[in-house]
């Protein structure tokens, strides 16, 4: 039974997955974080360059990593402290997205993990108007001062899903994740994987939006979405954001109506309670408190689920 298990969070230093600059790690035993552990991170060389985005999101410059391990000594010290335990993260799309990547990148083999999604299971058990980690946090009773700080990020996906798992009174993660009807990711040294979903997911229309590409990968995470930006986006163009969100199978939309599921939120690059909510983001509230199924993202969480 999974009852210990370890979180895990990647910053990276652009728009690639495959570009680790900082992970962090915390470590659950038993209902409880025991440990920590984090490390900045040399890129893979053909990687390396950092963007201005993602060095306003979470504060790493190059001059920063001197000293620090590259990718293959790097993973090889994640693995040594996940010690063969199942993986959690916050958005786990992405993060195991970047351990594949980065291995790719430097011609490294796929290490074999299972893991599953803080996000995923935060989607059966709160109702909230954003599941980014700072909105996930509140709900769960945590106070995450550090956003976008690996080790900060980490330690609140352990402690959004201990938080879950009370809700649920699960002892295990097995457990969670069949009350909630979430299957678990992995990935194989053979070059396969499996995301964590939700077992259900499949109840919503499988088939792209008009517009959207028929060819896009049915298992990616904005596909069969209905997505509306607002305000100016810092990463790219409106136009380059509608092309890339209709290659990932989705349908870009100018306003908020009931077909919408998930609002773009581009003025802020992280979102969090309590903040001046745009008049799509109010339209969008007052939606969800009108029973339908709709999410907002930061620039940031839009990055991260597109994917680089």
């Amino acid at each position: 039974m999974s009852s210990s298990w370890v979180a895990i969070d990647f910053e990276t230093a652009n728009a690639h997955r495959g570009s680790p600059c900082a992970v962090g790690m915390a470590k659950v035993v038993n209902g409880r974080i025991t440990d920590t552990w984090g490390t900045l991170i040399q890129p893979p060389a053909a990687l390396s360059h950092f963007s201005a985005f993602n060095i306003g999101i979470h504060g790493i410059t190059p001059d920063m990593l001197t000293g620090a391990p590259d990718w293959k000594a790097a993973l090889s010290e994640i693995l040594a402290f996940a010690d063969d335990l199942p993986l959690v993260a916050h958005n786990a799309g992405f993060d195991m997205g970047v351990i594949r990547a980065a291995c790719s990148a430097d011609g490294l083999s796929w290490p074999e993990l299972r893991f599953t999604c803080s996000q995923v299971i935060a989607r059966r058990t709160w109702k909230l108007l954003s599941y980014g980690l700072p909105y996930c946090a509140d709900a769960a009773g945590i106070v995450l001062d550090k956003h976008h700080d690996a080790g900060a990020d980490a330690t609140a996906s352990a402690e959004v899903m201990l938080a879950a798992m009370g809700a649920a009174e699960a002892d295990s993660l097995d457990m969670l994740l069949t009350a909630h009807q979430v299957r678990w990711g992995w990935m194989t040294q053979a070059g396969q994987w499996q995301g964590s979903h939700y077992k259900g997911r499949g109840a919503r229309a499988r088939t792209p939006l008009p517009d959207a590409d028929p060819d896009a990968d049915p298992d990616g995470e904005l596909y069969g979405a209905a997505v509306c930006i607002t305000g100016t986006l810092a990463s790219m163009t409106r136009d380059e954001a509608h092309r890339r969100l209709a290659e990932a199978g989705a349908q870009p939309e100018k306003n908020v109506t009931k077909r919408t599921t998930i609002l773009v939120s581009a003025s802020q690059t992280q979102l969090k309670p309590g903040d001046t909510l745009s008049g799509k983001a109010r339209k969008a509230q007052a939606l969800l408190e009108s029973g339908q199924e709709i999410e907002v993202l930061d620039e940031d969480e839009f990055l991260r689920r597109l994917g680089g």
